[in-house]
């Protein structure tokens, strides 16, 4: 019973971002494509054949409590398409306020981690520095922040 109200907690979470896709040729609704990456990912999927495979794999009573109307679910294309255009801090916002709502405010240690990922057009490019605040606890990160690094 818990993992159902879980679910659904998630789903409502995902009510709140916004949707950049144009409304004509929408085939997947968007919430239900993010708690089945979501899912994937919780799972150990890290990459968008990992999401889109995991998907394909779930039984179609998985897919309809995902909230998906169709049977198949997004192929590899489509979810690169609405993760290019996803706004990331209202889907980082939406994952926190959930990920707080099913863990609570549970005691524990949080690790500070930051890395500099270089560009991969050497000067051109300086890349991105990134730093993020992870619980083990819960196995989430908490969140995560990025900017430009400064050129030489």
């Amino acid at each position: 019973m818990a993992t159902i109200t879980t679910g659904q907690r998630l789903l409502e979470a995902f009510e709140t971002v916004p949707d950049p896709r144009k409304p004509r040729g929408r085939r997947h609704p968007l919430r239900a494509m993010l708690a089945l990456s979501t899912a994937a990912m919780l799972a150990g999927a890290r990459s968008l054949f990992a999401i889109a495979e995991w998907g394909r794999a779930q039984d179609p009573a998985v897919i309809a409590a995902f909230g998906f109307n169709r049977q198949q679910t997004p192929c590899v294309a489509t979810l690169h398409l609405l993760f290019k255009r996803l706004d990331v801090a209202a889907f980082e916002a939406a994952l926190a306020t959930w990920a707080q709502a099913e863990l609570g405010d549970r005691p524990g240690a949080i690790a500070i981690d930051g890395k500099a990922l270089r560009g991969i057009h050497g000067e051109e490019l300086p890349g991105v520095r990134l730093v993020a605040a992870y619980t083990d606890a819960a196995g989430l990160v908490l969140a995560q922040k990025g900017g430009q690094q400064p050129r030489p």
